[in-house]
């Protein structure tokens, strides 16, 4: 006769609570590292040794020392969402309150060149599961942005016929290459340099002709 091994709610709840114990456990090893010496110096075994636990876990939970840095990158998108929200919701033109949304993206893009570079080629490698979850992060980035160009297409700002579909896509492409020029410059430009760099072609594909 086959045995049952299902979990009780009680102990699913305990293995649920150790794993989340765990992965905190490893993002503020992770922290520490990096506040004491650089992003560069965080490795998946003294991660693991500061946090008490095998560095297999690492790869287990985050797919590895660049899915590790972007979750630490991750817990300040709820900070840099919220503010993105308030820049939109602001009065004014809504060419400019764009501008001053990708400002502050790149304000928090731009702190650490050498993290977004990690971030950038982790992209690439990362899991369908964690391609989704950065989706669904762009998702929620672009829904401000895209009640921007709304606006601004009601008023007449922004070209009217243009698909918003299409805007945001264009948008979403020109700043990531944007931010790549930025971290290769030398020296690093400010947020409101990097973003004079991108608002020609940004403003091409926005603005009527």
């Amino acid at each position: 006769m086959t045995r049952s091994y299902t979990l009780s709610e009680p102990a699913r709840a305990r293995r649920d609570a150790q794993r989340q114990s765990t992965r905190q456990a490893l993002l503020a090893a992770a922290r520490s590292i990096a506040a004491e010496r650089g992003v560069e110096a965080i490795s998946v075994v003294e991660v693991a040794r500061r946090a008490g636990v095998s560095h297999s876990l690492i790869n287990a939970y985050f797919d590895g020392k660049a899915g590790l840095i972007a979750a630490l990158v991750k817990e300040g998108y709820s900070v840099l969402l919220a503010r993105t929200e308030e820049i939109a919701a602001r009065p004014g033109d809504a060419v400019e309150r764009l501008r001053r949304v990708l400002e502050d993206w790149a304000r928090f893009d731009l702190a650490d060149p050498r993290l977004l570079k990690v971030l950038q080629a982790h992209g690439w490698t990362w899991s369908s599961a964690a391609e989704a979850e950065n989706r669904a992060d762009r998702g929620a980035f672009l829904a401000p942005v895209a009640r921007l160009i709304e606006e601004g297409q009601a008023t007449g700002t922004i070209r009217p016929h243009l698909a918003q579909s299409d805007a945001l896509a264009g948008l979403w492409a020109i700043y990531t290459v944007g931010m790549r020029e930025a971290v290769f410059s030398e020296p690093t430009p400010s947020p409101e340099e990097a973003v004079a760099m991108l608002w020609g072609p940004l403003t091409a594909l926005l603005l009527p002709v």
